[in-house]
């Protein structure tokens, strides 16, 4: 229904109605993560989840959550650990080093004991050059103007050592060229740019090679 009436609108009115509609969904779900936090609710929250949502998580988006800010994470949680997963799908390329290490800091902060982070980003060690020049620092693929770091399983593991988390390599290439693939559950995390949920014949949907996967590592609260 809603699609049909978009469709009908004039071209001058849709990009209005497209930030007014965006600006409604995001309110609704700061309100239910702070009603949640509020009842003291166990959590698993998406972290820069822009229009993607998964059932049972909450989304939460950089405009009221972002994860460097510890004023917001204040705000919204009120300083209670009752996170018990944090799914952050192509999110930490768009921060610097020290962003990432102070946004782990925070995730940590605010996490159950045994807590679990799932980190998808750009593979700094993918082999094709092409891949690289798209996903990379000021990267030509789409999204990625705006990359500061490309990460790889090495750098990304010291992070989440230095923050407090045990990492574990679920997918991408390793030093060595080797591509890891091991089994993980969705429902700690679905990540939509992953070798797992890969549509068929959909792995250049973006125009370059392996687009539609990642660099995926699983971190445990220690």
């Amino acid at each position: 229904m809603l699609a049909a009436v978009k469709r009908l609108l004039p071209r001058w009115l849709k990009a209005p109605v497209r930030r007014a509609i965006k600006t409604v969904k995001y309110r609704w779900r700061r309100y239910r993560i702070i009603a949640a936090v509020a009842r003291g609710d166990p959590l698993r929250i998406i972290v820069g989840a822009a229009e993607t949502w998964q059932e049972g998580w909450y989304a939460t988006n950089e405009d009221w959550l972002d994860i460097t800010s510890a004023r917001d994470w204040h705000a919204v949680f009120k300083g209670k650990r009752i996170i018990t997963h944090v799914l952050a799908e192509h999110v930490f390329e768009h921060l610097s080093y020290e962003e990432c290490r102070v946004a782990l800091g925070h995730i940590r902060g605010h996490m159950k004991a045994g807590g679990r982070i799932r980190v998808a980003v750009p593979d700094g060690y993918h082999p094709d050059g092409n891949y690289l020049s798209h996903v990379g620092i000021g990267g030509i693929g789409d999204d990625a103007a705006d990359h500061k770091q490309l990460l790889t399983v090495d750098t990304l593991s010291a992070l989440m050592l230095e923050a407090g988390f045990r990492p574990h390599h679920v997918e991408g290439y390793d030093s060595h060229g080797s591509l890891i693939r091991n089994e993980y559950s969705a429902d700690d995390g679905f990540v939509h740019r992953s070798r797992a949920n890969a549509a068929p014949g959909d792995g250049n949907a973006w125009g370059f090679v392996d687009a539609d996967t990642s660099l995926i590592v699983d971190g445990f609260k220690t």
